[in-house]
C-alpha cells in the first residue's frame, strides 16, 4: 500500500481469531429465539487457550454456521489445533451431542485497527484508487464492513463512469478520498471500540479467571442475594447498555457527511448543524449537501397503486432533482441543464396533485426547503446541493452548480 502511494495508519491489533466454518443443522435450539449472531461463553468447563470464547454467525439459515473463536485473553498464540480440536470444541459450543458436526474450514485472522491515510493516489490527481478492506481492517462489531466497502464503491463507480464518458473532469475522481476516506477511519474506530466494549461484560460475568471453580463462584453471584451480588449484576447491566453503541448504533451507519467539490454548499446561510448528542445511536436525518438524501415514502394520486422511497426515485446512474408546488420552473430546468450537458437529470415533483404524493408529509418534514425549492441528489444518493426556494434564473443557477460538481463539465 505504501508503495502506491496509500500508507496506512495503524494501531495496535487486538489479537487473533480462527474461524471454522462448520455445518451443524441447529434448526431445533433456534427457533424460540433467531438470530444470526449467538455470544457462547462456557465458564463452567476447561477451554484451550485459543477457543475462550465463541461468536456463532449463521451463514445459510439454521445448517450452516461460522465459529468465530477467540483465544483467552492474553495468551500467547503459539498453538496449532488439529481437526480433532476444532471438532470437539464445535460440538461444545453446540451443546447437543446427537447432532451431527461436519467442519468445512479453519482460516485465521488478526483483529486489526487499520486505515489507509488516503484512498487515492496522488491525492490531488489520482490515478489509483482502493477500496473496501484494502484501506479499512476492524473486527465485525457493528457490522460495519460489508455496508462500508460497498458505499466506497458506490461512492467511486458514478464518478468513473462520469470522467469515463466525458460528463466530468478528472478532477471529480479527487473527491473519493475525502469523502470516503472519515467514513472509514470513523468506523474502524467504532468498530474496534465495540469489540473493547465487551470487556467489561465478561468482567461482570465472571468469566475471566482462570479457573472454572473462579469463573462460576463469580457467575453464580449474580443470582445471590447479597451486596457482592447486587454489585455484580448493577455492573453487569451498566455494561451491557453499553453494548448499545454496537446492536443499535443507526447513527454511525447514516451520519456520513461528505464535505467535498463534488457538494455545493454556495448557497448555504449557515454553517452545517452539529451531530446529535450521541452520533453512534443518534441519525441526524439533514438535506445539507453531503448528507444522504433522507427517506420518505411517497405515493400515487390514486392509493394503492404504487409506493416508492424518495431513495429509490434518486439513483440509477443520473442526478435526481425534487421539488413541489411551485418548483415547476426547476424541473424545466433540469430538462434544459441536462440536454445541454449529455446527461440525465431526473425531477419530480412532490405534494398535492403533484407526480408523487406526499401523503404522510414525511417529505416535508424532511426537506428542509420550501415547496418551491429543490433539493439535487447525486447519482450515489447523496444531495449534491439544494435550495431554500425559487431563484429567478432556475436554469442558470443549476447549471452554475452542475459545472462546480461535476468540475468543468463540458
Amino acid at each position: 500500500m505504501r508503495e502506491l502511494g496509500l500508507p496506512l495508519i495503524k494501531k495496535p491489533g487486538q489479537g487473533l481469531a480462527i474461524n471454522v466454518l462448520a455445518r451443524v443443522d441447529l434448526s431445533k435450539h433456534i427457533g424460540s429465539r433467531p438470530g444470526n449472531l449467538h455470544w457462547n461463553i462456557q465458564p463452567d468447563i476447561e477451554h484451550p487457550h485459543w477457543g475462550w470464547a465463541c461468536i456463532a454467525r449463521m451463514i445459510k439459515p439454521w445448517h450452516e454456521w461460522m465459529f468465530i473463536f477467540l483465544p483467552t485473553p492474553g495468551a500467547d498464540f503459539d498453538f496449532n489445533p488439529s481437526p480433532a480440536d476444532y471438532h470437539k470444541r464445535v460440538q461444545e459450543m453446540v451443546g447437543d451431542p446427537t447432532l451431527p458436526i461436519t467442519i468445512l474450514d479453519v482460516s485465521r485472522w488478526y483483529i486489526n485497527e487499520i486505515v489507509a491515510e488516503y484512498y487515492a493516489s496522488p491525492p490531488s490527481n489520482p490515478n489509483i484508487f482502493c477500496l473496501g478492506d484494502a484501506v479499512h481492517r476492524h473486527p465485525p462489531i457493528n457490522g460495519l464492513g460489508s455496508n462500508t466497502s460497498v458505499q466506497d464503491a458506490f461512492n467511486l463507480a458514478w464518478k468513473v463512469a462520469y470522467v469515463e464518458k466525458g460528463l466530468a473532469s478528472p478532477r471529480l475522481l479527487a473527491t473519493y478520498s475525502p469523502e470516503r476516506q472519515p467514513i472509514g477511519a470513523a468506523i474502524v474506530a467504532r468498530a474496534n471500540q465495540g469489540f473493547r466494549d465487551h470487556g467489561p461484560v465478561w468482567d461482570a460475568l465472571g468469566v475471566l479467571a482462570p479457573t472454572p471453580a473462579e469463573r462460576m463462584a463469580s457467575f453464580n453471584e449474580l443470582k445471590a442475594a447479597t451486596p457482592a451480588g447486587k454489585a455484580r449484576r448493577q455492573a453487569l447491566r451498566r455494561a451491557i447498555e453499553t453494548t448499545a453503541q454496537e446492536f443499535h448504533g443507526l447513527g454511525i451507519e447514516m451520519n456520513q457527511r461528505y464535505d467535498s467539490d463534488a457538494a455545493y454548499t454556495g448557497d448555504e446561510k449557515y454553517p452545517r448543524p452539529p451531530l446529535p448528542e450521541d452520533p453512534v445511536l443518534q441519525y441526524q436525518i439533514s438535506t445539507y449537501p453531503g448528507s444522504r438524501l433522507p427517506h420518505a415514502w411517497l405515493n400515487t394520486k390514486e392509493p394503492g397503486l404504487k409506493q416508492i422511497s424518495t431513495i429509490d426515485l434518486a439513483g440509477h446512474g443520473a442526478f435526481c432533482l425534487l421539488t413541489g408546488i411551485g418548483g415547476e420552473a426547476w424541473k424545466e430546468a433540469a430538462g434544459t441543464v441536462g440536454a445541454e450537458l449529455g446527461m440525465e437529470i431526473r425531477a419530480y415533483t412532490i405534494g398535492w396533485g403533484q407526480d408523487w404524493e406526499d401523503v404522510y408529509f414525511d417529505w416535508e418534514r424532511r426537506r428542509e426547503v420550501e415547496e418551491e425549492g429543490c433539493v439535487l441528489a447525486r447519482p450515489d444518493r447523496t444531495v449534491a446541493w439544494r435550495s431554500m426556494g425559487m431563484v429567478g434564473d432556475s436554469t442558470g443557477k443549476l447549471r452554475e452548480v452542475m459545472g462546480s460538481i461535476c468540475i468543468g463539465t463540458k
